[in-house]
């Protein structure tokens, strides 16, 4: 079974999202193995010292044939219907992980952003990284539901 990881920052911290997190882990489980690796949020107000300790971690994390989607609001846009194809066209074809970046409060640093075989953008707007991992999940789980035909979608 193909492998899609997400790479991120620190914990949620509300209950009600980590409930709705476990949700979606489940339900995507069930189309293709997935995890979150989360890891350590660097406390620092100045944003160039946490872009570029989050940055070492991140490069960490990332494996020589990964597939690597940073999730940026400078990225190409996609609707619901061509990021499930572009996820079915990865999980089909690409040799590797697919992963999936989503930066600290002061986004990805230049290095990652980099090694990004792709940056994607959900949308114009900020979000808080708590609520933007749900969005993901969701859609995530929404893709996986077009690639096999399932009801959620409509």
């Amino acid at each position: 079974m193909k492998a899609i990881e997400l790479v991120c920052t620190g914990e949620l911290k509300f209950r009600g999202l980590q409930e709705l997190e476990n949700k979606y882990l489940q339900n995507i489980n069930y189309y293709v193995k997935f995890s979150i690796k989360k890891l350590k949020e660097i406390r620092q107000a100045e944003e160039g010292f946490v872009k570029e300790k989050e940055g070492a971690m991140f490069l960490k994390e990332i494996q020589q044939r990964d597939f690597v989607v940073a999730l940026d609001e400078k990225g190409k846009k996609m609707d619901s219907r061509h990021f499930a194809a572009f996820l079915q066209e990865k999980i089909s074809y690409h040799p590797a992980r697919l992963l999936f970046l989503i930066g600290g409060f002061a986004g990805l640093a230049p290095a990652v952003a980099d090694r990004a075989d792709l940056r994607l953008s959900f949308s114009d707007m900020t979000f808080a990284h708590d609520i933007f991992r749900i969005v993901f999940l969701e859609q995530l789980y929404r893709a996986m539901t077009i690639i096999h035909g399932g009801k959620y979608h409509r």
